[in-house]
C-alpha cells in the first residue's frame, strides 16, 4: 500500500509541474521536485528493506515449519512402521509357541509309541520291564509327560546295549508239531538260539515280524547248546535276518506242495492219475494199429474175385488194423448184395469208432475240470485265510501271505493236469480220427471192387 501512494504522489507532483504557472521560479521548482522525489525515493527504499526483512523472517519460519512437518511425517510413519512390526513379531511369537506345542506333541506321541514298541516287541514268554510304565503316563503338562517317557528310551538302549554284547533271556517257542516249549534265548545281535529247559530242543531262534510268535528251526542246535553253557564254539549267523532261511525253505519239493494244497489236492491228483492212465493205454492202443498196405487190400480183393473166399477171409482177418473187424464180415455178406454189405459195414463202423474213441471223454473231461477244482480249493482257502484275518486282523501279515500262496496251490495243480490232458487228448483224437477215416476208405475200397464184379451168381467159396 505505502509503494501505491507514493507513485501516486509522484504523479501528482509532474501534474503539478506541468500546470504551474510560469511565474513560479524554476530553481525553486526543480529543487522541491528533487526534494520530493528523495523523499519518496528514500521512503521506498525503506519499505523496500522492511519487505526484505519480513520475506526473510517468512521464509525461516516456511523454513521451519516445513522442516516440523517432515519430521512430524518421519515420525508418524515409523510409528506406523513399529505397530506393524510389532504385529508381526508378536505373530511370529505365536507361531513359534504353536509349533513349539505341536513339536512337544510329536515328541510325546513318539515316545509313546516307542514305549508301546518296547512293551510288545519282546520275545514270546519273556517278561517286561517295569520301567516302561511310566511310558503311559497321561497326566502332566507336555514337559512333564516328556520327562516321564524319556524312559522308554532308555529301556531301549539297555536292551540294545545287552543284545550287542551278547544276553540271555526266558521265553518260549513253538516247534514244527505247533507245541509251545518254554527254555531260554541267546542273542548276539541279529542273531538268536533257543534251547529248552530239558535240553532236549534246540536250534536258531525265528521271531515272526509282528513279534507274536517265534517257531524253532533245527539247524544250529549244536551252536545254541554251546553258547547256553557258556562255551566257546563257531556260530553260523544270517545277515538277512532269517530271510534267506524262509526262502531255502519255501523251496519244497512237490510232496510238501501236496501237503500244503490241502484236502481239494487229492481229488485233482486221482483224477490226473486216472487220465494219465487211460492215455498211456489209449496210446498203446493206436500204437499197435498197423496201417495195412494197398498191395495187402488189392490182394484179398483179387482172391474174393477168383473165387477163393476163405483164404481172402482169412487174409482180412490177420490184419493188425480195424479193417480186420470190417473185411471178414463184408466178405460174408457180399453173396446177399452190395445193400446188404453197406449195412455191415455201418455196423461195424459203430462198434470201432466206440472202441477207437473209448477213454478219450474221459480225458477231455479232465482237461476241463481240473483247473475248476484248482479253482475251488483256491476259493475255499481264501475264505479260510480272510476268516483268519477277520478274527487276528491284519497285522500278521507274513501268516496271511503264506495262506494265501497254499490256496493257490490247488490252482497249479488244477492247471498242470490240465494242460497235459488237454494236448493229449487233442494228440490221440487227431489219431483216432485218422484211422477211423482209414477204416471206411478201405471199406468203401472193397465194396467198389465188388460192384465191379459181373452180375451173376456170387463165387462160391473154395472146397465147395
Amino acid at each position: 500500500m505505502n509503494i501505491r501512494a507514493l507513485i501516486i504522489t509522484l504523479l501528482a507532483c509532474t501534474c503539478f509541474i506541468a500546470i504551474t504557472p510560469p511565474c513560479l521560479a524554476q530553481a525553486d521548482y526543480v529543487a522541491k521536485v528533487k526534494s520530493d522525489l528523495e523523499s519518496a525515493t528514500s521512503r521506498l527504499n525503506a519499505q523496500r528493506t522492511k519487505l526484505n526483512v519480513q520475506q526473510i523472517e517468512l521464509s525461516s519460519q516456511i523454513t521451519a515449519l516445513q522442516q516440523e512437518l517432515l519430521t512430524k511425517r518421519r515420525q508418524a510413519d515409523l510409528s506406523r512402521r513399529s505397530a506393524a512390526d510389532n504385529q508381526a513379531f508378536l505373530q511370529s511369537l505365536k507361531n513359534k509357541e504353536l509349533a513349539s506345542s505341536r513339536a512337544a506333541q510329536s515328541l510325546n506321541d513318539a515316545l509313546k509309541s516307542y514305549g508301546i514298541k518296547q512293551t510288545t516287541k519282546r520275545f514270546p514268554g519273556e517278561d517286561q520291564d517295569h520301567r516302561l510304565d511310566a511310558a503311559f503316563t497321561k497326566s502332566g503338562t507336555p514337559n512333564e509327560l516328556i520327562q516321564s517317557r524319556l524312559i522308554a528310551i532308555e529301556s531301549g538302549l539297555s536292551r540294545l546295549e545287552a543284545s550287542m554284547g551278547g544276553a540271555t533271556y526266558q521265553g518260549t517257542v513253538t516247534d514244527s508239531s505247533a507245541r509251545v516249549i518254554q527254555g531260554s534265548i541267546t542273542t548276539f545281535g541279529p542273531a538268536r538260539w533257543f534251547v529248552s529247559e530239558d535240553g532236549e530242543h534246540a536250534g536258531r531262534y525265528n521271531l515272526s515280524p509282528s513279534w507274536q510268535t517265534a517257531s524253532l528251526h533245527p539247524s544250529g542246535s549244536d551252536t545254541a547248546k554251546a553258547l547256553t553253557a557258556g562255551k566257546v564254539t563257531l556260530a553260523a549267523i544270517d545277515i538277512s535276518g532269517g530271510k534267506a532261511q524262509a526262502l531255502a525253505d519255501i523251496k519244497s519239493n512237490p510232496i510238501d506242495l501236496v501237503i500244503k494244497g490241502g484236502l481239494w489236492v487229492y481229488p485233482i491228483l486221482l483224477i490226473g492219475l486216472t487220465a494219465l492212465v487211460c492215455a498211456v493205454l489209449k496210446i498203446r492202443q493206436l500204437r499197435s494199429i498197423h496201417q495195412p498196405k494197398e498191395q495187402l487190400i488189392a490182394e484179398i480183393i483179387s482172391q474174393y474175385s477168383a473165387g477163393n473166399k476163405d483164404t481172402a477171409r482169412s487174409q482180412a482177418s490177420k490184419i493188425s488194423h480195424p479193417i480186420a473187424q470190417v473185411l471178414p464180415d463184408c466178405i460174408d455178406a457180399a453173396e446177399y448184395g452190395i445193400e446188404v454189405v453197406e449195412e455191415v459195414l455201418y455196423e461195424r463202423m459203430i462198434t470201432i469208432k466206440e472202441s477207437l474213441r473209448r477213454w478219450l471223454p474221459f480225458i477231455a473231461t479232465t482237461a476241463a475240470i481240473a483247473p475248476l477244482l484248482g479253482l475251488l480249493g483256491t476259493v475255499s482257502g481264501l475264505i479260510r485265510t480272510f476268516s483268519v484275518i477277520a478274527i487276528e486282523g491284519t497285522g500278521e501279515a507274513q501268516s496271511i501271505s503264506g495262506g494265501i500262496s497254499e490256496a493257490l496251490i490247488t490252482t497249479l495243480f488244477g492247471l498242470a493236469i490240465a494242460i497235459p490232458a488237454f494236448m493229449a487228448h487233442a494228440l490221440l483224437s487227431r489219431m483216432a480220427k485218422g484211422i477211423e477215416q482209414n477204416t471206411e476208405r478201405l471199406s468203401l475200397k472193397f465194396i467198389n471192387a465188388l460192384r465191379q464184379l459181373p452180375a451173376t451168381a456170387p463165387p462160391a467159396s473154395h472146397g465147395q
